[in-house]
């Protein structure tokens, strides 16, 4: 070892970097789990059984609002061509037809429509994808909505009291990023619902009628777009342009006119066409579907059923059933309208929170799940829309981890306030490390065991364990060469003492014609004795993203490996590519 001694002396001065065991790159650990993987893993069955009795329990305790309150849910795969659904339950209100006179379904199931509320953002945001992609999302909104240019120069004077709507862009109105108010003249907006005398006593001032404030639409009558614009252009900003995440909802009915103008076509038309119809959401509407599909929980009008919004439509508007938003997960996770690299861009935060996991998308909410079962850093980021309005609220959840996502729709006139995401709480709670569990269980019955090459006298023997992420490299040796100790002590720069290796999914794979594959991972080199520091202000132990491909052998990175995968999924081999040698499995 005398040499790589004095190898490693030499590479002291680069910026490589040892990372503490078990930390992995972003995102998956193990190859996705198949349909049937999940379906025969003892670990979901066990989740799938505790989920059973959790809901039947819940359902017979009217402390959670059950006598009154409807919901459906699904967790479901996106992994292959089957439509395969996990879990399924749908709990029907005895209220719904001992007290109230609906004139929608009397017992719900898949095909149950419900309002969306904001979940309808998701269908708007894939609208705009679909349509025209994302090419344009670093442009100004000024640029396709006249109303807005018109204004673009009034917060050079007075910041204060006027949106910057020049530096206002496409992507940062949909990622709630651009600082302008959340609604006009409608949700909030309390001279809508309460008369003068009403406000002055909860102390705010009379408003004289020629305020040009005053909305003079919003709820009732609805506003057309010029009153919409010119009420807007009156308010002030919340916040400077990519300040802070600050929802807002005239964002996305801003994005419908911006993108009519660059389309020529109405936006209810382009989300039909180019979303619901390639789809096949047969029960998924933009604006008032038939009755006789719905959940009701009391009249139309007084459920908010019957009430549309109007232009502000593409933030709010849509009523779906649990089915047919399982199979808009599915399509997203599965890119079936969009290209894989566009739905990856799609999938990732456009800005962080002020709580450390959680974040916002395009316009997902973002929820970074640390995994305590991996013993070490591995995160599970989870992608999810909510909504609600009126009597009805709404989750879609995206796991793109496992291409596993879960869709809950609520309908009731007493939902508590937080129910969509209590009920997620529950199912995440169980689904999580089953999947995980699920996820390995394959893994290990895929790639595990021993690999070799007598003519260059190499090695190699993987394994999985259920305390740490990623396939386990237990051996490798190359003519003779232990390379776990040379691999880790030339990237970690130091003796290590007790060298491993983990290897981890990279997503790239090239299927040949004849079903075979090569499918690429990417390796991490750790030292077991390597101790995980406290919690510090700027250093890290965890840098993995850093150390990626930092040691090459004539071009070829120290840390890629290749698998060969027959027609029948076994695998036949493994190549470090470095070493340009392929090991046969036995």
């Amino acid at each position: 070892m005398k040499r790589l001694s004095v190898y490693i002396t030499a590479l002291l001065l680069l910026p490589f970097s040892l990372a503490a065991p078990n930390c992995p790159p972003l995102g998956p650990v193990f190859p996705k789990p198949s349909s049937a993987a999940l379906i025969s893993s003892p670990s979901i069955k066990a989740a799938v059984a505790n989920l059973t009795a959790t809901f039947t329990a819940r359902d017979a305790d009217n402390s959670t609002g059950a006598y009154s309150t409807s919901y459906s849910i699904e967790v479901w795969s996106a992994s292959d061509a089957a439509d395969t659904t996990l879990f399924s339950w749908h709990h029907t209100a005895p209220n719904l037809t001992a007290t109230w006179n609906t004139t929608g379904v009397r017992k719900v199931d898949k095909n149950t429509v419900y309002r969306l509320g904001s979940l309808t953002k998701i269908f708007t945001i894939y609208t705009w994808l679909v349509q025209d992609g994302d090419t344009r999302w670093n442009e100004p909104i000024t640029k396709y909505v006249p109303e807005l240019a018109a204004v673009a120069d009034r917060a050079k004077d007075d910041p204060v009291g006027n949106v910057d709507w020049g530096e206002v862009t496409i992507g940062a109105l949909a990622s709630q990023m651009a600082g302008v108010v959340r609604d006009y003249g409608l949700l909030g907006e309390l001279t809508q619902d309460m008369n003068e005398t009403q406000a002055v006593s909860y102390g705010f001032p009379p408003l004289n009628d020629s305020d040009p404030t005053l909305p003079k639409c919003g709820e009732w009558p609805q506003c057309n777009r010029t009153e919409f614009f010119n009420g807007l252009l009156q308010v002030v900003p919340s916040y400077a342009p990519f300040t802070t995440p600050a929802y807002a909802n005239t964002a996305f009915q801003i994005l419908g006119y911006a993108l009519e103008t660059i389309k020529g076509k109405s936006f209810q038309s382009m989300m039909e066409d180019s979303v619901l119809k390639p789809l096949g959401l047969n029960h998924t509407y933009y604006a008032s579907p038939p009755n006789s599909v719905g959940l009701i929980p009391g009249t139309p009008k007084e459920s908010g059923w019957a009430y549309q919004l109007g232009d502000e439509s593409p933030a709010g508007n849509m009523y779906s059933s649990v089915s047919d938003i399982s199979a808009l997960g599915r399509s997203i996770l599965k890119s079936a309208l969009l290209r894989p690299a566009q739905t990856r861009r799609w999938l990732k935060p456009a800005a962080l929170t002020s709580e450390p996991v959680a974040g916002v998308g395009y316009p997902w909410g973002v929820r970074r799940i640390i995994l305590p079962e991996a013993n070490g850093k591995r995160t599970v980021d989870a992608y999810n829309k909510a909504g609600r309005v009126g009597y009805y609220g709404s989750l879609l959840n995206l796991l793109p981890d496992y291409d596993v996502g879960f869709s809950v729709l609520i309908g009731g006139p007493s939902i508590p306030g937080n129910m969509n995401f209590n009920l997620a709480d529950i199912i995440g709670e169980q689904l999580l490390p089953a999947l995980e569990a699920a996820a390995r269980e394959q893994a290990d019955a895929t790639y595990a065991g021993s690999y070799h090459d007598e003519t260059a006298n190499s090695t190699m023997r993987i394994t999985t364990q259920s305390d740490r992420p990623g396939l386990g490299m237990d051996q490798w040796t190359s003519n003779g060469t232990d390379m776990a100790y040379v691999a880790v002590a030339l990237q970690g720069q130091y003796t290590p003492v007790q060298p491993t290796i983990r290897l981890y999914p990279t997503g790239l794979e090239t299927t040949r014609a004849d079903g075979s594959k090569r499918v690429a991972f990417k390796a991490t080199f750790e030292d077991l004795q390597s101790l995980s520091r406290p919690n510090s202000m700027f250093s890290t132990d965890c840098g993995t993203w850093v150390t990626l491909t930092a040691v090459t052998y004539g071009s070829m990175p120290l840390d890629q490996f290749a698998f060969e995968i027959d027609a029948n999924g076994r695998v036949v081999s493994v190549e470090p590519i470095a070493l340009r040698v392929k090991l046969q499995k036995t």
